[in-house]
């Protein structure tokens, strides 16, 4: 740990300066108060609390080798008392030594005598502050030191984390991509190669933008574009697609393939064992704190619904949950063939 008052010289100015403003008070007081002469007291102050600032400066290195972290409270005491017992020594044995040979004067030693007691037990309290707040910035600096590496370790667990709900989401993806092409190419096969070419065009954009975290929403619409035209092919008229996105939603920052599972999820429950057409809305809204999404697809209420993974809304609550911190950004409702999601994505 780097010595608080050395290696920033703003805390060693203001340090400096408050060493400056205990000598014009100690001049003061010795010159009108202890009628010293005004060289006596000037040297004597200078002196005093020159050597002080000096030897303070060392003081941090007592502090940061007796460490409050190890050692029972009586031993730190202990110590502290035996470094401060020696600091005052050097620092009073040093003032004397210089005061009384430049200021040889008998009267002036006399009061310097007298006086020794007096600023001993001034230097102890100086030197006990001095301590704690050297105690305290080491505190402070411990405390910082240790939330920056619990953030940054969160950080590294929430990336690692939503790299492997992506990781398994994009085969999921492939995978029921893929059936769906096999499907096609028993009855159409022209239609299934069509499909795989989308297929790849929409892999080939996922992938320019697999390191990103966010995207804009226009991109990501982009996105979803391709995907409803692969699925287009296969469910052809049965399926129709609804885009209700006003004009300043479209540079809201939203994660990346955020809204591809859930346009998977609409499709293939709500085509699911139903013979009439299904309509996916997306509609998005710009509000004060944030981007509002909400995706809704008609169905079949009467049918029983069709048994998944549900790995893709599961996936989508647990990415915005680590990004954002909050469990209440996905909310949804099935009401009366209407089934609805809704997202609610912050915005910094």
């Amino acid at each position: 740990m780097r010595h608080p008052l050395l290696y920033r010289k703003s805390n060693l100015y203001q340090y400096l300066m408050v060493f400056t403003a205990m000598s014009c008070i100690h001049l003061f007081v010795l010159h009108e108060i202890c009628q010293l002469s005004l060289k006596e007291a000037l040297l004597d102050a200078l002196v005093s609390n020159g050597l002080f600032a000096m030897l303070g400066l060392s003081s941090w290195y007592v502090v940061r080798y007796i460490s409050m972290d190890h050692g029972s409270s009586a031993l730190i005491w202990f110590n502290q008392w035996i470094a401060a017992m020696l600091f005052l020594s050097i620092w009073q044995g040093l003032s004397y030594l210089i005061l009384v040979n430049a200021l040889p004067s008998g009267k002036y030693t006399a009061f310097l005598d007298a006086s020794i007691l007096l600023r001993l037990l001034f230097g102890l309290f100086l030197y006990g502050f001095l301590s704690l707040s050297y105690y305290l910035y080491k505190y402070y600096y411990s405390f910082k030191a240790r939330l920056q590496r619990e953030a940054d370790w969160n950080t590294l667990v929430k990336e690692s984390e939503l790299a492997l709900l992506k990781s398994q989401l994009q085969p999921h993806f492939i995978f029921n991509s893929l059936n769906s092409i096999h499907a096609l190419m028993l009855s159409d096969a022209e239609r299934a190669q069509d499909m795989l070419v989308k297929l790849a065009a929409f892999l080939r954009l996922s992938m320019n933008n697999s390191s990103e975290k966010s995207v804009t929403l226009k991109e990501e619409l982009e996105n979803i574009s391709l995907y409803s035209s692969i699925e287009k092919i296969r469910f052809g008229d049965r399926l129709m697609m609804e885009l209700q996105i006003e004009e300043e939603a479209l540079t809201a920052a939203v994660p990346h393939l955020l809204l591809q599972p859930l346009m998977e999820n609409a499709i293939r429950h709500g085509l699911h064992q139903f013979v009439g057409t299904v309509t996916v809305t997306l509609r998005a809204v710009c509000e004060e704190k944030g981007l509002r999404i909400l995706l809704f697809n008609n169905h079949d209420p009467e049918e029983k619904k069709q048994k998944g993974t549900g790995l893709g809304l599961k996936h989508v609550r647990q990415r915005l949950s680590l990004l954002f911190g909050r469990k209440d950004l996905v909310k949804i409702k099935d009401e009366n063939g209407i089934f609805q999601i809704e997202l609610f994505i912050p915005q910094y």
